[in-house]
């Protein structure tokens, strides 16, 4: 059976299966037979406009009256300094987080700022004294994990706020010890639900309809609920069937009071931190601000729906279309603080048994550094609740409410660095570690001074090492980062955006892993670092394409490339297109060969970004090419003894140099030889694909062939002339260096 997941919570349903498929409110598609009804489903006009003839009829619109006059009082108007009138008085006028205005919001209210700030002393005060026990008794260790729980029970005691400070510093292992970080993983967002008659009104009020008048089923109790809002299945009149997520009331004036509190109180709250772990290093005030700004952020709904339209259009744009999606939003029924989206019925990818697991897990990976790297996002709740396998096969992300930024010049050193490890070039580690916000900048030479650069290429040689790719363990890794951080903890720490990066390929891991124990999470990385760096025209990347196929050797005038990378790069983009082919039904050979030839067509005649200049790729295969055809010339010149071999170079006539072979030469026949012999099986095995074939169909594969090629008729003739003009120059150089060889020797 399929279970019904919604976008948007990370809550535990509240409902069985059974429960969730009966989800009509009956009353609703009944015409309201009482004032009763009319007060929880109806518009208020109507509650109005009634006949109250009898005494329980005045009473239920006594009822309507106060829960109106309760949940739509007027708000105060407040003049602001530009003399315009701001209809949201609350902490955050703009509904942005800014503790200035929440400051001045709360100093007006000190009975409210006095009450909450009690509760936050009774609660974490006993939490802080059997800390302070702990140190003194000598058992601080021994009672890690004990403690580590009470501090989870108080995050849930006081509410949405600390669930979220306890979900966002489970991550952290640069804060908190070990046993404190497994606590905080397992620690739910989930509340018990708000009434629904007040979730009915909020979706009134922000809607500007009755639930009844919108929806012709909505279920009667919430289907999931977590500490920000709640989340009801229903159909839209006349329309789909949604999921509905509604806020909780009063949760952006809670936070920003918790916010303002914790804000206020850093001094003392640092010393009780800096109990567990190494808080005294941080700056608590900013990592209260940066909560804060997430956590307001998540409380728009508009955001959301935002990022996850965003989402759908770029991935539309690439050849993900039609392998991983998100719940479409539904505009016209969503505010900030209602949000409808289509209903998706799947199973969570790592409860799901079917055949294409694997292939959902490398659509995952090629997906989020697609967001990575392409779009600049970081999905900031990558567990596993958000990944579904949906019936039609498709990967759907759900919950989209908190993302992280990635800057356009992070994610080209993120690419560059990915490169320079498989290409064992580290003498740029430094500099990329400032880049990527591990270390401070100014602090290069310190950082290669220290042991950091050493344990880090020690990792990586274990990567890049034969059969290395299957002994990375994520969670070992960053345990290694961690372990930097707190020794270097003033010139190297982790930063808090490549926290949820770890986190989201911990949770791609454990899923790949649970479905197939040889799964490999950086072999997993290889097709979509093979694609980025085979099509994309930055000329960073460029380079990164050089050191990945040549290494060391890539400003060596006698380069060669380096066989293993470009089996390893071929297979990564092999990998990537069959991931990206597609998954609601199997592409057919004729189909494959078409795109297989539009893509290779594409990468080796396509136009350049400059236009009149080639790809870093085709610059590098048509130096390849030319080197290979001006060796073929030579050996083939040599073996049939057209002109006088040289018995060493010594003696060898310059004026024959431009065919006469020689070492470089026979190093890149061989290395020719072995890039065949590499490409032999899977050209065999496209062979044997189209001899299966029908006639009509071999047919139909040499027209769509005939016809792509014909397309990049233009770029073929362009891709000729480069190669012409290119053995010219290639034999003008060597004629050059013997000349000027033989001039140098001349003068010993």
């Amino acid at each position: 059976m399929q279970t019904p997941h919604v976008i948007g919570t990370d809550a535990l349903p509240l409902l069985s299966v059974q429960e969730h498929l009966k989800f009509s409110r009956p009353e609703l598609r009944q015409p309201a037979a009482s004032s009763a009804l009319l007060q929880r489903h109806g518009p208020l006009q109507q509650v109005q406009s009634s006949h109250h003839d009898h005494l329980s009829s005045t009473l239920a619109f006594g009822g309507a009256c106060a829960t109106w006059l309760l949940t739509h009082r007027r708000r105060c108007t407040v003049k602001s300094t530009t003399g315009r009138v701001a209809c949201h008085a609350g902490p955050y006028p703009e509904g942005r987080y800014d503790p200035v205005s929440a400051a001045s919001y709360f100093q007006a209210r000190p009975a409210q700022v006095t009450a909450r700030a009690t509760e936050f002393a009774l609660a974490l005060g006993g939490f802080a004294a059997k800390l302070v026990a702990d140190k003194q008794s000598g058992k601080f260790d021994a009672n890690a994990y004990l403690r580590a729980q009470e501090l989870t029970r108080v995050f849930i005691q006081l509410g949405p706020t600390f669930i979220k400070i306890g979900q966002a510093l489970s991550i952290r292992a640069d804060l908190l010890p070990l046993a404190y970080l497994q606590a905080l993983t397992e620690l739910q967002d989930s509340v018990p639900p708000v009434p629904t008659a007040e979730a009915d009104l909020i979706i009134e009020r922000e809607l500007g309809k009755a639930v009844g008048e919108i929806f012709s089923e909505i279920t009667p109790e919430p289907i999931a609920s977590a500490s920000l809002g709640q989340v009801y299945r229903a159909r839209v009149r006349d329309g789909p069937e949604v999921a509905v997520k509604v806020q909780r009331p009063g949760m952006e004036e809670l936070i920003a009071l918790d916010l303002h509190i914790l804000r206020s109180s850093s001094g003392p709250l640092l010393q009780v931190l800096s109990i567990i772990a190494a808080f005294t290093r941080q700056d608590l005030v900013g990592l209260i601000d940066a909560w804060g700004a997430g956590f307001v952020d998540e409380l728009n709904y508009l955001d959301e729906a935002a990022n996850a339209d965003t989402f759908i259009e770029f991935m539309n744009q690439t050849p993900l279309k039609g392998a991983v999606c998100a719940p479409t939003v539904l505009p016209e029924l969503s505010t900030k603080k209602v949000l409808t989206t289509e209903w998706v019925v799947g199973t969570r990818l790592e409860e799901s048994n079917g055949p294409d697991v694997t292939t959902l897990c490398s659509v995952a990976m090629n997906t989020y550094l697609t967001m990575l790297l392409e779009m600049g996002i970081v999905h900031a709740d990558p567990h596993p609740g958000n990944l579904l396998r949906m019936t039609d096969g498709r990967l759907c992300i759900l919950d989209w409410g908190l993302v992280s930024r990635l800057d356009r010049e992070k994610q080209l050193t993120m690419i560059e660095h990915v490169a320079n490890l498989v290409s064992r070039e580290y003498s740029n580690l430094p500099k990329e570690l400032v880049q990527l916000g591990f270390v401070p900048e100014g602090s290069e030479q310190a950082i290669a001074k220290s042991e950091v650069v050493d344990v880090l290429a020690t990792v990586y040689n274990e990567w890049t090492d034969g059969g290395g790719a299957a002994k990375v363990n994520v969670g070992k890794f960053l345990d290694e980062l961690q372990g930097l951080g707190r020794k270097y903890g003033d010139i190297f720490r982790v930063p808090p955006y490549f926290f949820y990066i770890a986190r989201a390929f911990l949770v791609l891991e454990g899923i790949g892993l649970s479905n197939d124990p040889n799964y490999s999470i950086v072999s997993q990385c290889m097709p979509y670092v093979s694609k980025r760096l085979l099509k994309d025209p930055s000329p960073r990347i460029a380079g990164s394409l050089q050191r990945f196929v040549y290494g060391k050797q890539k400003d060596a005038a006698d380069r060669m490339v380096n066989v293993d990378q470009i089996e390893s790069i071929t297979s990564g983009f092999s990998s990537y297109m069959g991931a990206t082919d597609g998954l609601t039904e199997a592409r057919s050979t004729v189909a494959g060969a078409g795109k297989l030839v539009q893509e290779l067509a594409d990468l080796l005649l396509g136009e350049g970004a400059e236009g009149n200049l080639p790809t870093p790729l085709q610059s590098i295969v048509i130096d390849e090419l030319t080197k290979v055809l001006g060796a073929s010339v030579r050996s083939a010149v040599a073996a049939i003894g057209l002109f006088p071999q040289p018995s060493s170079a010594d003696t060898q006539d310059v004026r024959w140099s431009v065919v006469v072979p020689d070492e470089t030469d026979k190093k890149t026949l061989e290395t020719a030889q072995r890039l065949s012999a590499l490409a032999e099986p899977q050209v065999r095995a496209t062979i044997e694909r189209l001899r299966a074939l029908s006639t009509e169909d071999q047919v139909q594969v040499a027209r769509d062939v005939v016809s792509k090629l014909w397309e990049y008729r233009a770029g073929a003739a362009v891709t000729g002339s480069r190669v012409a003009a290119k053995l010219l120059s290639q034999g003008l150089q060597r004629l050059s260096r013997d000349l000027t060889g033989t001039a140098l020797r001349s003068t010993q």
